[in-house]
């Protein structure tokens, strides 16, 4: 775990865990300059006071109520959000792929797509240097090339994780606007955001 690419936003440890000391490990881990938002589950009481000593986002002491751990979680989650300058995914950092828009053929990067509407089928991809870029499409075919860096809260709109400024139940932010969460995607778009912050935990 502390060996790979060092990148995990957020951190759920044991103080006991399989071959190793789950305190030890967030020692290990602040000592090599990370600020990953650390949150103890563990049915030991007594070691919540060293938690502080590696500046613990927070400690949950099983068994967990699932509202309380919800809660939890949700705070990580928008402590990361927060963080200036999130790093862009390998997954789509290099990425491109090939449209036809106004009779030319342009290569697009996935990862400076912002997000994507899609009106009947044209689809408008709105980039991160303010860009708008039009062609005919299919909504599921670009989310199928864009991969898991993005996600579809509406049949209408595709975001890139990384883009996301803030969100909730009904309404996910980027780029300034607010784009509608469909009815049932909220626990997905909230599931589908922690695994984009804690690839390589």
């Amino acid at each position: 775990m502390i060996e790979a690419d060092g990148n995990a936003d957020i951190m759920f440890l044991d103080i006991h865990m399989a071959g190793m000391d789950g305190m030890e490990l967030a020692r290990q881990v602040r000592s090599r300059g990370s600020n990953a938002v650390i949150i103890f589950v563990t049915a030991l009481e007594e070691y919540v006071f060293k938690a502080f000593d590696v500046k613990a986002f927070n400690y949950l002491v099983k068994p967990i109520n699932k509202d309380k751990f919800e809660e939890v979680l949700h705070a990580a989650i928008e402590e990361v959000m927060h963080r200036p300058n999130q790093p862009i995914s390998k997954e789509s950092e290099d990425k491109t792929f090939l449209i036809k828009a106004n009779g030319l053929s342009r290569n697009i990067a996935i990862s400076e797509i912002a997000f994507a509407e899609v009106f009947n089928r044209r689809i408008v991809l709105h980039m991160k240097d303010n860009d708008e870029i039009e062609y005919y499409g299919r909504m599921a075919d670009l989310g199928k090339t864009a991969g898991g860096d993005f996600f579809r809260v509406h049949r209408a709109y595709l975001i890139n994780l990384s883009a996301i400024q803030s969100y909730n139940s009904k309404v996910v932010q980027v780029m300034g606007l607010e784009l509608p969460v469909a009815r049932g995607k909220y626990q997905d778009l909230v599931r589908a955001y922690l695994s984009y912050n804690t690839r390589g935990l």
